[in-house]
């Protein structure tokens, strides 16, 4: 091979790493940039804006299936009702915060997957609540009734430890007579 050619060899070789380099680094700065955004909210989904054009009073029934979409039927107390579940640490803090009602027959069920006093507290809560927190078994071990969102920032726990937190509407309790020892059965 003559000088020329291993000349000609080495510089495409050198371009060829060269344009690698480049890309590998755009790549990584497309990336630091976009983390960038992703950090400072850029592309966070404001659901309030759909919510909160929803009618509070509740008059179309079927509006509340857009705030909690993907429910489950459960027996609360002897009473059929509709679970939004938050078995995740982001569905779980965010609970029912900024949501503009909740529907009578729906509840927000905490899935925590271990025992616990379990605190909750009514950050940015529009009504107050209903609290029930519910042992692995199913049963009812602590109430808290008409928590109001004026209460916050205090929490609220069960002294008995407890695998779910149920939250339901105010007066949910009182209506449907619900007691210490009564149950959550849950869908097999």
């Amino acid at each position: 091979m003559k000088t020329a050619e291993r000349i000609v060899i080495v510089a495409l070789l050198l371009a060829f790493v060269g344009v690698g380099y480049a890309g590998y680094y755009a790549v990584q700065k497309q990336r630091s940039d976009f983390r960038a955004e992703v950090a400072a909210g850029a592309f966070e989904i404001p659901d309030e804006v759909a919510v909160s054009k929803l009618d509070p009073a509740g008059d179309d029934k079927t509006d509340w299936r857009r705030i909690y979409p993907n429910t489950v039927p459960v027996l609360l107390g002897g009473v059929l009702v509709q679970a939004s579940v938050a078995d995740t640490m982001t569905t779980r803090i965010k609970g029912l915060s900024n949501t503009p009602y909740l529907p009578d027959d729906v509840i927000k069920l905490f899935a925590f997957g271990v025992p616990g006093p379990h605190s909750i507290w009514m950050k940015d809560m529009n009504y107050a609540i209903d609290i029930l927190w519910v042992a692995q078994a199913g049963e009812i071990v602590h109430i808290e009734e008409n928590v109001s969102p004026d209460t916050f920032p205090s929490s609220f726990a069960s002294p008995v430890p407890a695998w779910f937190v149920v939250e339901t509407v105010a007066g949910f309790v009182q209506t449907h007579s619900i007691a210490l020892g009564d149950e959550l059965v849950l869908p097999q």
